[in-house]
């Protein structure tokens, strides 16, 4: 519509002065009213000059509506009235647009304050800069956001570019350039003289064509220093248990034949002699269970490296099938080994692995005496990045209380357990860089599944 009546208001006017110029023409050339053909003549390039005026007047207004969409100038204003019906259409949708444009800036400006608001308020730094800042530490690029935690973890004044940043703390800097690629990373630094133990996280956006590094991190010393406190509390707990139950007998026998000794001397009777045999023979006993207990922790505490290696998992299930399931049927236990396709490959140590399986179904068959139908389920499943296995039995559980403690050194529910398998399989799994956890719902099923990254 708007096109149409443009282009008939320019006929218009291209009629009016191609008449005009005609008949300035005929007059010079055909009467000798010289006057009135100047006067024409003049009224021509009058009306030239107005369309030109008018076009470049048009085209200006035109040009500063794409300006003020390229610098989302909202104050601008074009009158719809301003070059007349034609146009009414047109210069209304020239402020529309910029309304719209105006509402959605605003919109986005809004929600761009409401997640700095978050950010300012989470507990942790956060750092966004884009990636190049990382190789070229003494160029100025800007800091695009930083939070008030960032500020106060890193003991640093407000730099706003990010070579100054790096000269303030290049401790560090240096440890997300190790993970600039994305990634996570622990470390104990020094900053500002101040021992941190530091969680560091960075993940890679690119927008634009433009990569960009997200920075998180923080200071978890006072979370692991609590962890700790609570392990060691535990194990010492677990320790003290132990130990007392041997000592005490010790200590009593000891005693008792210390006392027969100053009572009688070496005047000892064959009953009294007996007596004395039997008690040794308890203190020996119970000193090699101490012995034997040092030796477990000795075990929990010095595992040996792992020998990675690329090992077929359906050959890790044969090796185990072929242990552990004459010893299942000898007790009238249903073992399963579901299937696994040949492709499936693991980076592991194989004798350490096989030792957790082992450790796990030993503890499954011991779980599911009491069972009807007792039965011990091994399978791997493969989700995302990460690979499983899991030992299921639907045994008599564990208890929700002793959850959290099933991983301790030496506790155990067992009349005869040394209690330092499952800590001994958890830390393997951790020296693998992956983990064991369980499940279990009592006299229903337990499940413990060995992760692993890859």
């Amino acid at each position: 519509m708007f096109f149409r009546h443009f282009h008939i208001q320019l006929l218009l006017r291209y009629l009016l002065i191609s008449v005009v110029t005609l008949g300035s023409i005929y007059l010079f050339s055909n009467t000798q009213l010289y006057f009135t053909a100047s006067a024409l003549a003049i009224i021509a390039l009058l009306l030239v000059y107005g369309v030109l005026l008018y076009m470049r007047r048009l085209g200006r207004d035109v040009e500063n509506f794409i300006d003020a969409v390229k610098s989302r100038d909202h104050a601008v204003y074009f009158s719809p009235k301003k070059y007349g019906r034609p146009f009414l259409t047109l210069f209304q949708s020239f402020n529309d647009i910029i309304q719209a444009h105006k509402s959605i800036t605003i919109e986005k400006e809004s929600v761009f304050q409401l997640l700095k608001s978050v950010m300012e308020r989470t507990p942790f730094g956060v750092i966004t800069v884009e990636k190049a800042a990382l190789e070229n530490v003494t160029g100025k690029y800007p800091i695009l956001f930083i939070n008030a935690a960032a500020f106060r973890l890193l003991q640093i004044p407000e730099y706003h570019y990010w070579h100054r940043l790096a000269s303030h703390v290049p401790e560090f800097v240096q440890e997300v350039l190790l993970i600039s690629d994305g990634g996570k990373r622990f470390s104990e630094k020094y900053i500002n003289d101040q021992k941190i133990l530091l969680s560091v996280e960075t993940q890679v956006i690119r927008l634009y064509q433009q990569e960009y590094l997200i920075i998180t991190f923080q200071n978890i010393r006072d979370e692991v220093e609590q962890k700790e406190m609570e392990a060691w509390n535990k194990l010492i707990e677990v320790m003290t248990h132990e130990i007392l139950n041997s000592i005490t007998p010790i200590h009593t026998l000891a005693g008792t034949i210390r006392d027969m000794m100053d009572l009688k001397g070496m005047d000892l009777e064959a009953e009294d002699i007996e007596d004395m045999r039997i008690a040794a023979s308890t203190i020996k006993r119970r000193s090699d269970g101490l012995m034997n207990f040092v030796q477990d922790y000795r075990m929990v505490a010095e595992l040996p490296t792992p020998r990675l290696e690329t090992c077929s998992v359906a050959e890790l299930f044969l090796g185990i099938k072929t242990l552990m399931k004459p010893l299942a049927d000898r007790q009238g236990i249903t073992m399963e080994f579901k299937e696994v396709s040949g492709r499936y490959q693991l980076s592991i140590d194989h004798k350490l692995i096989e030792q957790v399986l082992i450790n796990l179904i030993t503890n499954a068959i011991y779980a599911v005496k009491e069972a009807q139908n007792p039965r011990i389920i091994l399978q791997f499943r493969k989700e995302e990045d990460r690979s499983y296995v899991d030992v299921i039995d639907n045994g008599k559980g564990i208890p929700r209380q002793n959850l959290d403690k099933i991983f301790i050194p030496f506790f155990t529910t067992r009349s005869n357990g040394s209690g330092i398998g499952l800590s001994i399989s958890r830390n393997i799994m951790k020296m693998h860089e992956g983990n064991l956890q369980v499940y279990s719902v009592e006299n229903e099923e337990t499940r413990f599944t060995l992760t692993f990254a890859g």
